[in-house]
């Protein structure tokens, strides 16, 4: 697959999983989705247009949230990603925070401080089209860093898991960590496998204890 092409499905992929969030889970109400939305919309040059529709009593904790977001993306290690990959970026990054991964940082902690309730809405509606979820899975499943894989679990379709806060925390921390599986790790992966939400693909990125 083409890099145009990926960027392409994940730009499309974000705006549908927008679109489904504010017409059935009140997104409009919520500054992830806000943000989320004036960077997805920033790929095609329209970020002044989106920032006039963010609601008033919104918009200072949504322009702080942009202004940290885009110091944290300013960094010369980020100048040459793709715009539809540094939203998903800022997903993967809220996911880690969300989840108190071993591998948040103290600037990711302060810049992406979403709750995990937000997240949950992002990927339900994300799953709310299976066209456009099955896109997403295949692009990110073909992405073997252990981020991609953990938004490829969440964007999966074809699984029994309901997506609630407990099942998405508990992929990103099994997921994100390094090394060896600690016990908590090994209940969080049991939970998990019950569910057919980890197959073998992804019991294979983490080393048991």
């Amino acid at each position: 697959m083409k890099l145009a092409d990926t960027s392409l499905i994940l730009q499309d992929g974000m705006t549908a999983a927008l679109a489904a969030w504010a017409a059935k889970l009140d997104g409009e109400r919520d500054a992830l989705y806000w943000l989320l939305v004036v960077q997805n919309e920033a790929v095609d040059g329209h970020r002044d247009l989106v920032l006039q529709r963010i609601p008033e009593d919104l918009r200072a904790d949504v322009s702080a949230h942009l202004s940290r977001a885009d110091a944290y993306f300013a960094d010369v290690r980020y100048a040459a990603l793709d715009p539809a990959v540094r939203v998903w970026g800022t997903v993967v990054n809220a996911l880690r925070v969300a989840a108190e991964t071993d591998r948040a940082t103290e600037l990711q902690k302060a810049t992406f401080d979403f709750s995990a309730e937000s997240l949950v809405a992002l990927f339900v509606s994300a799953r709310d089209r299976m066209e456009v979820a099955d896109s997403l899975y295949h692009a990110f499943r073909a992405m073997p860093a252990p981020e991609c894989q953990a938004l490829a679990a969440l964007l999966n379709v074809h699984v029994d898991a309901r997506l609630d806060v407990e099942t998405l925390c508990r992929l990103v921390r099994l997921l994100d960590h390094e090394g060896p599986m600690s016990a908590e790790e090994t209940r969080d992966l049991a939970s998990i496998a019950r569910t057919n939400l980890v197959d073998a693909a992804f019991r294979g990125l983490r080393a048991r204890a």
